[in-house]
Order: C-alpha cells, then sequence, then structure tokens
C-alpha cells in the first residue's frame, strides 16, 4: 500500500515511522525545505552553548507523557535523556512579572500561606468547591471559564498569562475545550467541582502499559526533559531511521501545491511536476497551508481548514556573562503587564548542560496575538528592557539571536473542537483517503503530536493486514469515542 505523509515535521516523521513498522507498506515522505524537524530545531552559539529555535522541553507527565516516554525507549533515545525532576526549582518554581517584580505562583500549601494573593487562590478553590457546574456541551472561553470556576481575580492572574506561555495568544479568545479539555473533563467528573474531578481522575489507573523506562520516570518524579544534543536530536533520529528503511522514500525540498484524495485518483502533486500517485495520504501540513492544496477539489474541506488561525512569535535568545541568580522556569508576563512581551524561560537554570562559557541563557517570547515585532532589532530591543527591568541584567548581551516565526502556532479559537469535529465528518462522509495529524487539530504540543500521529496511522495498519474493512481510516476512533477521546486526552 503507497502511503503519501506529507510534511518532515515531528509529526510528519512519527506518522512516516509508524507506517514504515508495516513490510506491506510504501512510504513517500514530502518535506517542503531542505531540513526535517519544523518547528522543532537546535543551534549553538558562539559560546559553546545549546539554544532552541523552537521547543524548549518535554513535558513527561499524565498519560501523554508516558506514551513520548515509551516511544522514546522504542527508538533508542532514552540514554541521551535529560529530565528534570519535581525538586527541581524548574520544576515547581513559575514567576509572573507584575508591576515590575517577580511574584512566584504557589508551589506549596506553606508558600500558598505567605503568598501576596493568598486570597485570591484561597477564594478560587472555595468558589470551585462550592459552586455546581454548568453541566453544557456548550464552548467557552479559558477566561471565562476560569473566572466562572475561580473567580475573576484568579483569571485574570493564572489564565492570561499561562494562555500566553502556551500559545502566545488571549485566553478571552482561546477555547477551553480546544486547549484544556481535561479541565472540561474534570468539571464533568467532578460533580461540578475541577478541584475534585482531577482529585478523582488521579486515582483512576492509566489505561496505558507502562514500559521499564517509563516507570522509572514516573519513580523518579521527571516533569520534562531535553536531550543532550538539544531538542532537535528528536527528529534527527527519527529522520536517521527512516533513512535506512527500505519501504520508505524521502523527498527534501519539495513542496506540496495540489493534493487530491479521491479514489480512484488519489495523488501528490509537488512544485511544477506531475501528479504522483497513492492509496492514501497523511497530512502532517499546517492546515491552512493544506487548505490551498486542497481547494480546488474539496472547497468544503478547504473552507474549514482555513477557519484555523495560527499566530507569529519573535524568539530572542540572549546570553549574558553575569550569571542569572533566580531559580525558576521563567517568568511569564499578564497582557495587561506588557502585552507584547510574552514571557521569559530561564534556560540556564532548567538545562544547565546545555551552557556553554556564558553562564545565563535565556530566551524571551515577544509578539503572538498582540503582533510580533516588524523586525528583529525591534524584538531584540523589547527582549532587552524586559530582561532589565524584572531581572535586573543590564549588561549588554554576550550574545543575541533572534529567530522570526511566521505562522508557528495554531490558535484554538471558540468552536474548535466543533470544527475540528465538522472536518473528520466530511473525511468520512466523502470516503476521503485523507488522514489529519499535526498541532492544527488536537493539541500543539510535541507530545500531543506524537501521540495524534500515531492513533491516525494505526488504522491503515488494519488496512494493510486485512482487518480493516470500513474503508475509512477514523472510523475505529469514532467507535472508541473519536473525537471525544482525542481532545479529552490531550
Amino acid at each position: 500500500m503507497k502511503i503519501s505523509v506529507l510534511g518532515g515535521g515531528i509529526s510528519g516523521l512519527v506518522a512516516a515511522y509508524n507506517l514504515s513498522l508495516n513490510p506491506n507498506a510504501h512510504v513517500i515522505l514530502y518535506e517542503a525545505s531542505s531540513r526535517f524537524g519544523g518547528w522543532i530545531e537546535t543551534s549553538r552559539t558562539g559560546s559553546g552553548g545549546l539554544i532552541e529555535l523552537g521547543p524548549h522541553s518535554l513535558r513527561t507527565v499524565g498519560a501523554k507523557g508516558t506514551r513520548l516516554l515509551e516511544f522514546l525507549d522504542e527508538i533508542a533515545l532514552t540514554d541521551d535523556v535529560l529530565p528534570v525532576a519535581a525538586g527541581h526549582p524548574a520544576a515547581k518554581v513559575r514567576y509572573l512579572g507584575l508591576n515590575g517584580e517577580l511574584l512566584a505562583l504557589p508551589y506549596s500549601f506553606r508558600h500558598l500561606l505567605s503568598h501576596s494573593h493568598r486570597g485570591s487562590f484561597v477564594g478560587g478553590v472555595w468558589r470551585d468547591l462550592t459552586t455546581r457546574g454548568r453541566f453544557t456541551t456548550c464552548d467557552e472561553s479559558v477566561h471565562s471559564f476560569f473566572e466562572r470556576r475561580f473567580g475573576r481575580a484568579l483569571a485574570d492572574l493564572v489564565s492570561d498569562p499561562m494562555c500566553r506561555g502556551i500559545s502566545a495568544a488571549d485566553c478571552r479568545t482561546l477555547s477551553v475545550q480546544g486547549m484544556f479539555p481535561a479541565l472540561v473533563e474534570a468539571e464533568l467528573n467532578g460533580n461540578g467541582s475541577v478541584i475534585r474531578g482531577m482529585i478523582n481522575q488521579s486515582l483512576t489507573t492509566s489505561p496505558y502499559v507502562e514500559n521499564k523506562f517509563a516507570r522509572e520516570a514516573k519513580y523518579l518524579k521527571w516533569k520534562m526533559m531535553n536531550f543532550r544534543h538539544g531538542m532537535e536530536q528528536l527528529p534527527r533520529a527519527l529522520y536517521n531511521i527512516l533513512s535506512d528503511r527500505k519501504n520508505v522514500d524521502i523527498f527534501p525540498g519539495s513542496p506540496v501545491v495540489d493534493l487530491t484524495v479521491r479514489d480512484p485518483g488519489v495523488s501528490v502533486t509537488v512544485g511544477e511536476g506531475v501528479p504522483r500517485y497513492c492509496d492514501h495520504v497523511v497530512s502532517a501540513l499546517p492546515a491552512h497551508v493544506l487548505a490551498k492544496c486542497i481547494k480546488p477539489h474539496e472547497p468544503a474541506l478547504s473552507e474549514s481548514l482555513s477557519e484555523i488561525d495560527f499566530v507569529d512569535v519573535a524568539l530572542v535568545t540572549l546570553e549574558y556573562d553575569k550569571k542569572l541568580d533566580v531559580k525558576a522556569f521563567g517568568c511569564l508576563l499578564p497582557s495587561y503587564e506588557n502585552p507584547q512581551v510574552l514571557g521569559v524561560i530561564f534556560d540556564s537554570v532548567i538545562f544547565p548542560d546545555h551552557n556553554g562559557t556564558s553562564p545565563t541563557r535565556l530566551t524571551v517570547m515577544v509578539g503572538g496575538e498582540w503582533a510580533c515585532p516588524d523586525t528583529p532589532h525591534m524584538a531584540k530591543r523589547a527582549a532587552v528592557d524586559v530582561v532589565s527591568r524584572y531581572l535586573g541584567i543590564t549588561d549588554t548581551p554576550a550574545e543575541c539571536n533572534v529567530r522570526m516565526l511566521e505562522k508557528c502556532i495554531p490558535h484554538y479559537t471558540l468552536g474548535h473542537a466543533d470544527r475540528v469535529r465538522h472536518m473528520f465528518g466530511l473525511i468520512k462522509e466523502q470516503q476521503l483517503r485523507l488522514s489529519l495529524v499535526g498541532a492544527s487539530y488536537c493539541g500543539a504540543g510535541v507530545p500531543d503530536c506524537i501521540a495524534n500521529a500515531i492513533d491516525h496511522t494505526e488504522p491503515l495498519h488494519m488496512i494493510m493486514n486485512e482487518r480493516y474493512f470500513g474503508g475509512d481510516p477514523l472510523e475505529e476512533e469514532e467507535e472508541e469515542g473519536g473525537m471525544e477521546k482525542m481532545f479529552k486526552s490531550a
């Protein structure tokens, strides 16, 4: 069975890898650029330090974290893992930038009792435990959900900077069902209380079988991780595995410009070439890119794909010769504090093994839904000003790297879950030979992308092994809860 995989980011690489495990598969992987890995990219500074030009770390907690660890064990990357355990300052301490100063979020009950905003936190917990939930399937914004469950003060203090740090977007426009489906489920399972629901969920047995490596990570209380040679070590390892597989053909520098996904003419057109026929297509392209490729043939699906927005972000990596005194993961800035600058990641604290001769490495996130700076110089100036104001480092950076990322993070606005369900419904109704994977749909984090790429290609194994006759690679997932299951575990 000939299967075309579109996009060589982490989702496309994992999808191609999972399909290549089947000897009946002939996998063709297309990537528009000359490199593989998508937004995951690692570089080295003049001081010898490693900097991440995309995602900075991987979460290892929860069901998706467990599946990530199992996958790393499968592709033999466990020896190069750099874990961060629960006791590490980067795992438990997060700061907010308020009124030009750093405010640590509560990380223990004792800390909460002495916290300057303890009234907001205690009042929010009490409100959630005593206020009955809505028990409705209607979507709402993240801010609305937090305000309804925990009060306005906590919504402003927590959900605002949290959404800026995760999605570079405004919590007032983001969908709670799309961004935090586990919180929505917790409210339902907790008889109207998110906290009770989360406690109930923590007492249930994980549906995933944990291997030795994942079990060890759980025992040691790992919270996040990176790799010895940086995040890009993961896509490089996958690329090397695929390059050695005889049933895989890889085509870099091959942008897809046209796509047909109906029998009997399923085909992929690259550049100005002729259509290349196949049996099925797995798209890991961003939704807006796929929408253009498929528009002449599937206008309804293209329109739905085009409704998913993306935001631009500038990542400014700074190195200083002065050592950072603050020990934490980083600092987030609420929109009412500094709309343009989203936050600062303390890279040298989280992964000191990646440090060069400069003792301090910082990454400042700028832009997002509040408009990205027009030039790298403007982004650098905004970043340096924030570091000076909140961290007290007024020295000139020893090194500076600015990367302008266009349409890098999907914007899960209100109704996102319904839009994605509609897309998957169209694919099923029209019997399209198409599977959708990637950050555009059911979780933008790397563990989400890995899990979804595996889940959405697994049914194709059944087709190839003649154990699946429904003709739709998504049907089995729908029988098991389909989209609902994916959103809940995202």
